[in-house]
This record gives structure tokens, sequence and C-alpha cells, in this order.
């Protein structure tokens, strides 16, 4: 039995001074390495007052009629002026039957359906788009290496003129083992190797001599010289926002490419938000385009054989166009139960604190360019599912949810029911202040959100943030965990080990 224990006692000590030592080693090479730091002074933001919110919108009215009328209609009589009142069941106005091009307004309907739907499936392609990063940085793919750099051999016994002890020869080796240098010693000058040229001769007798030994460190005895160098085999890219490998490009000891990065094409978050936004808008016209064909030609097939339009609600005439000079693109006619005209959009969440009911918000009209100011009526309870609801474009956050408000205005604005129109929002009791740092900074892993700040004793430390609303998709407002006083690493190469030494630099190479 004692004879088991005593080499397991071996085996546990040389395997303890082992891991003793790659730890000593591990403490030795992280305590070489220094993350870069800089200030939030100069990288960060505060004191933001927020954007304004931008949505947009039809107008509509609790109960009214539009009339369209296609061109080339020939109008025989108008019998109602701007102001009057009208019963339901009365006769509007009478056009000439045979005027009425059903077939042609038919195919304009088709026409702008297909446009509409054209602008449903590219704005439904684009929401689905996964975008390219916005920014792309690249980080050195370092790795430490240890190596034999030079070994020297040693004549055992005395062997070819040289006594037990002599230096014959050197070699120096790269990383990679790859021999880079060898030279070699006479037996009578032991303080300088033999020059390449001048001792030749001398060399090459040496070199005939080395090549009859078939086993060295049976002639020699070696003594190596191990160096450990931090050395670049490659380089990472990341997408600065989240941190996310995007692509790497491997590097060979002479500089080949081993693995080859390919920058990424597509749209980046900002392009692919103004293309969201310019198609909603497309949309949103395409929509009304849609709405006035169609009802265009629901009135022309309405109409009775006299050629007569009858109202189907009782109220004022708010808008009648010339029977001899009428835009067809317009209502020519407009019913309209109450002077009240409504608007409806949405908010995103982290404005709902600042947008209250009673706040007046602008109102533009995108067919002729009139404004009025609506007054905001109701604010839902619960976020927007629905498929067809207004869209949210805004400088918040694209990821939160989204609250449809209510507005009205007067009618006597200008604008008209079935206008497609924007509508701005500025927030009230915004508070300055709001901390915002670029995205880079930030990363995520299950403990949530954090950065790497140099601590009090200038070391780097993983602290976790609590962030909010994002500004243009490359800054990120930070709630809790950082001042503006605080120094921040580039969260990736040295600056992603803790406990490693901070230097404070202008700008970060990454």
């Amino acid at each position: 039995m004692k004879k088991i224990i005593k080499p397991l006692i071996v085996i546990v000590v040389i395997v303890g001074l082992v891991v003793g030592g790659l730890y000593g080693y591990f403490r030795y090479n992280r305590g070489k390495k220094i993350a870069q730091v800089v200030s939030l002074a100069s990288y960060g933001m505060d004191g933001y007052w927020g954007d304004s919110i931008e949505s947009y919108g039809t107008v509509t009215s609790e109960k009214s009629q539009t009339t369209y009328l296609a061109s080339g209609t020939e109008v025989l009589s108008v019998n109602f002026a701007e102001g009057d009142h009208v019963e339901a069941g009365d006769v509007l106005l009478t056009v000439k039957k045979e005027s009425q091009n059903i077939r042609g307004k038919e195919l304009e309907v088709e026409k702008a359906r297909q446009i509409y739907n054209a602008n449903v499936t590219r704005l439904d392609r684009l929401e689905n788009t996964t975008p390219i990063p916005e920014h792309i940085a690249s980080q050195a793919d370092t790795r430490d290496v240890t190596y034999v750099m030079e070994k020297t051999y040693y004549a055992k016994t005395d062997w070819n003129g040289y006594s037990s002890g002599d230096i014959v020869f050197e070699c120096s080796y790269m990383y990679n083992g790859e021999e880079v240098f060898k030279s070699y010693y006479s037996h009578e000058d032991q303080k300088h190797p033999l020059n390449e040229e001048d001792d030749a001769d001398t060399i090459e007798s040496i070199k005939s001599a080395l090549d009859e030994i078939e086993d060295l460190e049976a002639v020699f005895d070696i003594d190596e010289y191990e160096v450990t160098e931090e050395i670049t085999v490659g380089n990472w890219y990341y997408d600065t926002s989240n941190g996310n490998i995007v692509g790497h490009e491997g590097i060979g000891p002479h500089g080949e490419i081993r693995e080859e990065y390919i920058e990424p094409k597509g749209y980046t978050p900002t392009q692919l938000e103004e293309a969201i936004d310019t198609t909603k808008k497309e949309l949103a016209r395409a929509d009304l385009d849609l709405r006035v064909k169609s009802n265009q030609l629901e009135e022309m097939k309405n109409t009775n054989e006299n050629g007569e339009m009858i109202a189907k609600v009782s109220g004022t005439v708010s808008k009648v166009q010339s029977a001899d000079n009428y835009n067809s693109t317009q209502p020519f006619m407009i019913v309209s139960a109450t002077d009240e005209y409504f608007i409806s959009g949405t908010i995103g969440e982290f404005y709902l604190d600042n947008v209250h009911v009673g706040d007046t918000v602008a109102v533009t009209s995108w067919d002729n360019g009139m404004s009025a100011e609506a007054v905001i009526t109701d604010i839902s309870d619960n976020p927007d599912t629905s498929e067809e609801s207004n869209y949210y474009m805004g400088g918040g956050n694209t990821n939160v949810s989204n609250y449809v408000f209510k507005a009205s205005f007067d009618r006597s604005s200008g604008i008209e029911i079935g206008a497609a129109v924007g509508i701005t929002i500025t927030p009230d009791n915004v508070e300055a202040g709001g901390m915002y740092i670029p995205n880079f900074f930030i990363r995520k892993d299950s403990g949530g959100n954090y950065v790497m700040k140099m601590n009090d004793k200038n070391r780097l430390e993983k602290v976790y943030v609590r962030i909010g609303k994002s500004l243009w998709g490359e800054m990120l407002e930070v709630k809790s965990g950082l001042t503006m006083d605080d120094c921040l690493a580039f969260p990736y190469g040295n600056g992603a080990i803790e406990g490693i030494k901070c230097k404070k630099v202008e700008s970060l190479d990454y």
C-alpha cells in the first residue's frame, strides 16, 4: 500500500505545481494587458430634450358623406351650396348619365389597388428585413504564444576540435517554429560567431561534420530560450450597436489571407428606417387614392337612371366645387353631420407621461398644405396591436409599444374629410437631462445590459446599467449605473477583460 501512496502523492504535488504555475502565468500575462478607456464627457451626451413625435392618418368625421366625380363627368345641376342643410334622401346633384365612364373608372380602381398592394408588399418586406450593422468596428485577434526563440548547442565531450562545454552553433526561430537564422562558433573564439563571408570555409566544415551526426541530443547539450509574445493572427469585425461578431479575417505568418472578411450588404438601420418611412407615406397616398377612386366608382354606380346623386346623411354642406371646373381628385361635395373633424395617430410608450388629453398637435394636409391645431380627446389605455394601425415615426426607440390617440379640430381649418395628413406632437414638460452614450459601449448577457468601466483603482470593472430610449439608432439612454465623469472601454478584446489596468486616451482605437 505504501508503494502505491507515495507515487500518488508525487503526482498530486506535480499537478498542484503545474496548476499553480499556469495560474501564475495567466495572472502575469493579464497584468501585461492594458485597456484603453475614454471619458463620457467626450463620448456621451446629456441635456437632451427629446424628439418631436411624427405620425400620420386620414381625417374623418363621426358621420359624413363625401362625393367624388370622375374626370369628364358632365354636371347638369348642383342643388346645394356650401353651408346649406341637407336631409337624407335629398338629391345633391344631377349628372349626365352617359358621361360617366364606368369601365374606365373600374380600370383606374384596379390600377390604384395594384399600386396599394405593391406598397403593402414592399412595406411588409422592409419591416421583416434584418438590417446590416450601422457601424462595424474591427478588433485585432491576438493570441499569447510561447515558443522557443533560440537554441544553443554545447559539445557534451570533445568533438571535432571542440572541448566539452564549448558552443558549436545557435539557432533562432519564429513563433511558428520556422528557423530564422543559424550562427556558428569556432572552438578558438567562443565569444563571437563566425562571419558568413570571411569564415565561409570553416562554417562549411562544421556543417559537414554536423551532417554526419544522426542524433544531435546524443552529442550536444541543448539550451532552449523560450519567450511569450502576443501576436496578431487576424481581425474580428463587430456590430458596434450590440457587439455581435459579423466576420473574421485570418492572417497567416507571412501575411497570407486564411479567411476573408466579406462586408455585409443591405440596409443599415438608418437606411431601413428611412425606406420604411418613405414607403409608409407612399402607402398612405396609395390608400387615399384607392379610396377616392373607389368612392367615385361607387357614386357612379349608385347614380339613379336620371343621373341623380342622393344624400345618405343629414347635415351641412361643408364643401362644394364648381360644376364647370372641378378637381376630380378632391371631394366634389362633402356633407357632414358635425363641424368637428377627427384624426388618429400613435405615440410611443416613453412619451405617455408627457402627452395628455387636452394637449394640442399640429396637423398638416398632404393635399393642399393647410394646417390646423387639433386637441387630443383620447389616448388608448392599451398598446395598438392592429395590423392597420397608424405608424409611429418619432425619434424614440422603434421597438417599443405604441398607443393610439384621437384629436379633434374644426372643419373651418380648410382640411377636408378624407384628406391624408401629417401629425406632429412636441411633448411638454420633458425634463432636460437624460444621459446618452454610443451603442457600442453597451453589451448584454444573461444578467442584463452592461458596460466596462474604469473603477477608482484604475482597473476595468463590469457594471450593469438600465437603459431607456434610443436616439437616431446610434445612442442609448442610460437611466442608472453611470455618470458623465466615468470612463468606459470598448467592450471587446482587452476592453472585455475584468480587472486589467486602464489607460485613459482621447479617442478609442477599435
